[in-house]
């Protein structure tokens, strides 16, 4: 799981990874860190990315399930990329598990060291 994981760093399109809903534009994202790691019987898949698609997360968990349970070959993630079509990726992940952990804002230009304008 982990190995397929560190194959969506990068930028790539993740339409295939979005709610067929989505309809923005761009489904251009970069990813700049994801890794898998498991602890007992819990899997804690963490994603740093400069934004995300509706579902792009839960979608991307759930493939990574159909990977570590033996479904699907790790390197199926360059396929799943290629597609840019939901309906190749895995199933959407239960939101029950979701956990927003940090948000990072690129200082906005002209503004203090101290937060200030």
């Amino acid at each position: 799981m982990d190995k397929a994981a560190r194959r969506l760093r990068g930028r790539h399109d993740f339409r295939s990874f979005a709610s067929a809903a989505d309809t923005r534009a761009s489904s251009v994202r970069t990813i700049l860190d994801c890794t898998v790691r498991g602890e007992g019987d819990w899997v804690h898949v963490e994603v740093e990315a400069d934004g995300f698609l509706y579902n792009m997360v839960r979608n991307i968990v759930g493939t990574l399930v159909e990977i570590g349970r033996g479904r699907w070959a790790w390197n199926r993630i360059e396929t799943i990329l290629a597609a840019r079509d939901r309906t190749v990726a895995g199933p959407l992940a239960p939101a029950s598990g979701l956990c927003l952990m940090e948000i990072h804002y690129a200082p906005q230009s002209g503004a203090g060291t101290d937060g200030s304008a």
